[in-house]
């Protein structure tokens, strides 16, 4: 008898939530919010059995590896209505995550499969870092907003959920939403090599 397969999974970045509001004097903003976009969308497609992607009307085409995902911007809700037909579980994460472990991704999926939504805590931060969700989209979440900036996102969740283990978290993470998050960027972490070249020829790594 043959194995059974493992839930379907995808890992979308949200090109809305750029890294250009962190670059310091010296360095277009644009070019980082690019260079962090790119650095984040390689860190899900390096991830094993997983189908990534980018979501934002932003010109990746040359990012992107071949299969990848490119959706228009939406709401979660309606992007898992989207993927529901291709993938059991979702994970969105921001686009200016540029050095985020795999790990944390791991994780999130780890115990997804028991929880209806996971959510990754920004750290230091308002935010979250990653949000994943089962599909089809419980139908308590779907009325939602589940924006990563909302700052009272978790405990709306937590208070709407039908059930104690429907919300659960994962490990946190940094995001680049100012000149002084960059300073959190690990130069020994492998990875993000579009960004650190960005801050090294502009004499700011």
């Amino acid at each position: 008898m043959a194995p059974e397969a493992g839930p379907r999974r995808a890992v979308v970045v949200l090109a809305r939530h750029g890294a250009g509001p962190a670059a310091p004097a010296g360095v277009d903003p644009d070019a980082l919010a690019r260079a962090a976009l790119a650095d984040t969308y390689e860190v899900v497609a390096d991830l094993v059995g997983v189908r990534s992607g980018v979501v934002g009307d932003a010109d990746v085409a040359d990012l992107l590896w071949p299969g990848a995902l490119h959706l228009p911007d939406a709401p979660l809700a309606a992007l898992a209505a989207t993927l529901a037909a291709d993938a059991d579980e979702l994970v969105v994460v921001p686009g200016d995550a540029p050095d985020l472990p795999g790990l944390v991704l791991a994780k999130v999926f780890k115990v997804l499969h028991r929880s209806d939504v996971v959510l990754a805590p920004e750290r230091g931060g308002p935010g979250h870092v990653a949000l994943g969700v089962r599909l089809p989209l419980a139908p308590w979440l779907v009325p939602l907003d589940l924006d990563l900036d909302a700052p009272d996102l978790g405990a709306r969740l937590v208070a709407a959920a039908p059930r104690r283990l429907a919300v659960q978290t994962a490990p946190d993470w940094h995001r680049l939403r100012s000149p002084a998050a960059l300073t959190r960027l690990d130069p020994g972490l492998e990875g993000w090599e579009e960004t650190r070249e960005l801050l090294r020829t502009a004499g700011r790594a």
